[in-house]
């Protein structure tokens, strides 16, 4: 399950039952979405030597995207982890991991900056891929959630974008029927809904005229009562 494979009709058929799925996992879906524009705030710029060993060549925009992954990821793992606890982090098989060479320095450069922010003791840390996935599909499915909401808000944010000089918007209004593909409109229908396990939190970092503005919003599919 991914969202650039959702356009055939087997696999948009199950989405919802999916979803549904999903919202009884316990946990935080956190989407983030950055302005081009704001990516300078959290790109670190490629150096062969580093206070955590060498590294290999790396082209300026993965590692840019594994910086910015980094620092965003670290963000939401010092305000929800406890001392001493292990962190097993899985990525898709892209850019920033694309083999087991760029595998193991992204571990120990994604490590270097949780260290950074994390203010006590960390456990054990784990960087894998979906490539470890011993068979049961479980962990791709796992791995599916996040991408299924980053790429239906992406497509949101494409057609009903928010303005970046305000930066008090707390709801994004998407209409029930016909702005939007059926996978997009079932994924923000579902983004939308509270669950009383798996919390869902948006946030967009843009750039503006007058500086960065970061905000969290919501996804509405229906009207609010009053």
């Amino acid at each position: 399950m991914s969202y650039k494979a959702l356009n055939d009709n087997v696999r948009l058929r199950s989405l919802i039952g999916y979803l549904e799925a999903a919202d009884r996992l316990a946990g935080v879906l956190t989407s983030f979405a950055v302005d081009r524009r704001a990516t300078h705030r959290f790109n670190e710029s490629y150096k062969p030597k580093t206070a955590f060993g060498a590294l290999g060549p790396w082209a300026s925009k993965p590692f840019g995207k594994l910086s910015r992954v980094g620092h965003l990821a670290a963000i939401v793992i010092e305000g929800l982890r406890a001392d001493g606890q292990d962190l097993i982090w899985i990525t898709d098989e892209d850019e920033i991991a694309p083999n087991p060479t760029k595998h193991a320095e992204a571990t120990r450069f994604l490590g270097h900056i949780l260290s950074s922010y994390c203010t006590g003791d960390m456990g054990h840390f784990r960087f894998g891929t979906t490539a470890s996935d011993p068979g049961d599909l479980l962990i791709e499915d796992l791995a599916a959630v996040p991408d299924l909401a980053a790429g239906s808000l992406n497509e949101i944010l494409s057609r009903v974008g928010l303005h970046p000089e305000s930066h008090t918007v707390a709801r994004l209004f998407i209409a029930a029927e016909g702005i939007a593909p059926l996978k997009v409109r079932h994924i923000a229908n579902w983004l939308s809904r509270s669950s009383s396990t798996l919390k869902k939190v948006n946030v967009v970092v843009d750039e503006g005229s007058s500086g960065c503005w970061v905000r969290r919003f919501s996804v509405v599919t229906h009207p609010i009562g009053l």
